[in-house]
């Protein structure tokens, strides 16, 4: 094993103190043997790589197809049944609120008869003054 190394900033060989935090110090092979280990771990994933950098466009959409277009027509198809279930509802609208509904028993009887007498037509702030007991 080395002797530590004195170091002072006026030393320009600083950087050979460093040497004791490299794994491979004292062993002179460990780097080639850690390559080698790394390397044998990556080799099917290089090789996936390796064969789908040399895929066509058409080959990678021709991979894609075999999964999107089952799920295309599954998704067609389900549109399609709830289409065909909304048309066969009936058309009947629902019972809407009446003006009684939204105003209650405290209408003002004389701002409700000038609002449906009168050939206006609706609009929002109109219904909100009447709402809140102001007169459209």
């Amino acid at each position: 094993m080395r002797e530590p190394v004195e170091l002072s900033m006026q030393d320009d060989n600083r950087m050979n103190g460093l040497d004791v935090l490299d794994p491979g110090y004292d062993r002179p092979g460990y780097w080639r043997e850690r390559r080698a280990a790394i390397m044998e771990r990556v080799a099917f994933e290089l090789a996936r790589r390796r064969a789908a950098a040399r895929e066509s466009v058409a080959a990678v959409l021709t991979g894609w197809s075999r999964s999107l277009i089952p799920v295309g027509v599954a998704a067609a198809a389900i549109a399609a049944v709830l289409v065909t279930a909304e048309a066969r509802r009936d058309a009947q609208p629902e019972p809407q609120l009446v003006l009684q509904d939204i105003l209650g028993v405290e209408a003002d009887e004389r701002s409700f008869e000038s609002l449906l007498s009168s050939g206006r037509t609706a609009s929002a702030g109109a219904f909100m003054a009447l709402v809140e007991g102001g007169n459209p």
